[in-house]
């Protein structure tokens, strides 16, 4: 009877040692603010606040060529799917600026029209950088 009794004494502090250490490390593995040391990823740029002087009437979209994603909502869908993360954001941004109400007349049918597409190709949203 003893023997049984001291078995489940050296059982229980065992567990207990085994959950106090396991509760230990997942506090420290778990430090407040120890993403923010991470080093930034590469290729993605953090959000941008974009004005009309970025956004120009000539060139809307900067450098990235909207030409080839044609005029339909899968096309445009097809041609984004070869974009990068860094043009999406660029893209996500500028279409942003492009299709809100007091900034939409400034701008080509065209590119509103783009836009539009590119919303409803469901990548007009936030990029969720890869963890």
């Amino acid at each position: 009877m003893k023997l049984t009794s001291r078995l489940i004494g050296i059982a229980g502090v065992g567990l207990l040692v085994a959950l106090a250490s396991a509760d230990a490390f997942a506090q420290r593995a778990n430090v407040p603010g120890a993403m923010n040391l991470a080093p930034p990823t590469q290729g993605i740029h953090p959000p941008r606040h974009w004005t009309a002087y970025d956004v120009t009437q000539e060139r809307p979209f900067g450098t990235i060529d909207i030409a080839p994603a044609g005029s339909s909502v899968e096309s445009v869908r097809l041609w984004s799917l070869g974009r990068s993360v860094a043009e999406r954001y660029e893209l996500n941004g500028r279409c942003a600026f492009i299709t809100t109400p007091a900034n939409a007349p400034r701008y080509r049918p065209g590119d509103q029209e783009f836009c539009r597409n590119y919303k409803l190709a469901g990548f007009a949203r936030p990029i969720a950088p890869r963890s």
